[in-house]
């Protein structure tokens, strides 16, 4: 058997709160979402595949969503809509 390691869930929590507050610092965004743990590379990993920006402002990283984070948190939504469907028929 063989774990997968799907961060999906976690990027959507993410971009759901970017989607909201438009940027926050990495220091609140990482308490609104206690329960991931969230670390500086988190971010970093979810900024090489485009889908926020990192700017380093003041001692910290101001995080802002990319139009391709709003497009795959709509994606990701639209296939939870339908997962949901089918789960409830």
């Amino acid at each position: 058997m063989r774990a997968i390691d799907d961060s999906s869930e976690k990027y959507a929590a993410i971009l759901r709160e970017l989607r909201i507050w438009k940027h926050l610092p990495e220091s609140d965004l990482s308490r609104m979402l206690r329960r991931y743990f969230l670390v500086t590379d988190d971010f970093r990993e979810m900024e090489d595949q485009g889908l926020l920006t990192m700017t380093f402002v003041g001692d910290e990283y101001m995080i802002s969503q990319t139009m391709l984070g709003q497009i795959w948190l709509e994606q990701y939504e639209a296939d939870q809509r339908e997962k949901e469907q089918y789960n409830v028929r």
